[in-house]
């Protein structure tokens, strides 16, 4: 009886091992690939986006090491599921946009009574470039194949109130509407709806993204 027992407890040994061994070779697998994508973007020379849904982060990356990284309060999808294919940026846009002031050598604008001029002391010497400070909180990221990251800031107190009724609208009864739709005429999409704790946080990745830069998406299992 006890020899039962004791094989009965080396073979559950053994399940418990190749099971835990199998389960760390996919969560391989799937950094591995990561890792590849990152490798052949990085051989560019060019700086990209790693938005790792895991970790919940934002990573600005360039040759495989963080620049600045963001972390993300909350995130969610609809639709089909991304892969790691890197995806340039086509646009971002937002209700009020900012606006880059017109620096055209020699330009002249009649219309326009008062001549704008960037400030040495703001810029260093530099074109004007806006501050962080300026750049918008909500907006939408757009990338190919359907895909769009909806950004905003965590609110609280009233703001979250009023920004919960806006919300029931466009998440529980639009985007039905749109996944129905979408379902019948075979036209896949991917709504991705990102939270960060501070209204910085989402500035800051506006500021840094820029449009044909690329990102890659990183969904856990």
């Amino acid at each position: 009886m006890k020899i039962k027992k004791l094989c009965g407890a080396v073979l559950g040994g053994v399940v418990l091992a190749g099971f835990t061994a199998g389960q760390e070779a996919v969560v391989s697998a799937r950094k591995t690939a990561l890792s590849e994508q990152e490798y052949e973007i990085a051989k560019t020379s060019k700086s990209y986006f790693v938005f790792d849904f895991e970790a919940k982060t934002v990573a600005l990356k360039a040759k495989g090491f963080a620049l600045k990284e963001w972390p993300i309060v909350k995130v969610r999808r609809w639709g089909r599921l991304t892969g790691l294919t890197p995806y340039p940026l086509e646009r971002k846009s937002a209700i009020h946009e900012p606006k880059r002031k017109d620096i055209t050598p020699n330009k002249t604008e009649p219309d326009k009574k008062v001549e704008v001029k960037p400030d040495p002391k703001k810029t260093g010497g530099d074109l004007d470039i806006l501050e962080l400070d300026k750049m918008p909180a909500d907006y939408t990221l757009w990338l190919p194949d359907q895909i769009r990251i909806i950004v905003r800031p965590h609110r609280k107190g009233l703001g979250a109130f009023i920004d919960g009724i806006g919300r029931i609208f466009s998440k529980g009864i639009a985007r039905s509407i749109k996944t129905i739709f979408r379902a019948i005429k075979e036209k896949p999409f991917t709504d991705i709806e990102i939270v960060f704790a501070e209204n910085k946080d989402a500035k800051g990745v506006y500021w840094s993204f820029f449009e044909g830069q690329k990102c890659i998406l990183y969904w856990p299992d």
